[in-house]
């Protein structure tokens, strides 16, 4: 009967080992991520400087004076090569995206330009940071018991990634290292070669 000896685990098989584990979690990550998603069906102009954004979780009410950023796109429709402008506007509230394709763009161009009177490709409030903006960084209508959970799900993908990324550094750089070491190790005379060379020293000062 044949004993199989168990290789011990070499930090080649750790760190793959680590790097599939983060590609996991980050795809799970994003899959929740995306599903938690909002979507806007509709803005409706209820009054000046008001409006009301229908989300498919229920109505939010948004007033100009929640408007805290608003970041402006512009592509080019597959189809037809039109330019479109993609609006990603932050409130207090949350964020919602909107494209000139979308039905409700005007009601939204009537709330950005309520704030906005420039046509900024980055708008802010006066006295407002990205830091500051950052806790509303999350889609309009999501439900309040999910946004801690949507954080932790971002924050999880950067440790993530700045995990795996280590790890990949780890898998890919100790090979050129090891191979050198074994060249080294084939070059050194070992002491059997180095007593040889000793004797055949002192038998030719010997002779002289």
């Amino acid at each position: 009967m044949q004993i199989r000896l168990k290789r011990p685990i070499g930090r080649e098989q750790i760190a793959a080992s680590i790097i599939y584990c983060c590609i996991a979690i980050t795809l799970l990550s994003l899959l929740t991520v995306d599903l938690m998603g909002v979507k806007v069906n509709n803005v409706e102009a209820v009054d000046r400087g008001l409006y009301t954004v229908i989300t498919e979780k229920g109505p939010v009410n948004v007033q100009s004076s929640d408007v805290l950023r608003i970041e402006r796109t512009y592509t080019k429709a597959v189809v037809t090569g039109t330019p479109v402008e993609t609006d990603k506007i932050f409130t207090t509230k949350g964020f919602i995206y909107a494209a000139t394709t979308d039905p409700f763009y005007q009601n939204v161009r009537q709330l950005i330009n309520s704030v906005d009177f420039e046509g900024k490709e980055i708008w802010e409030r006066e006295d407002i940071t990205w830091e500051s903006v950052k806790p509303y960084a999350y889609a309009m209508g999501t439900p309040q018991a999910q946004v801690s959970l949507l954080f932790f799900l971002l924050s999880l993908q950067y440790v993530v990634l700045s995990i795996g990324a280590i790890a990949l550094v780890i898998l890919i750089f100790p090979l050129p290292w090891k191979e050198v070491k074994e060249n080294n190790k084939e070059k050194r005379p070992g002491k059997a070669q180095e007593q040889d060379y000793c004797n055949e020293e002192q038998l030719s000062s010997a002779a002289k």
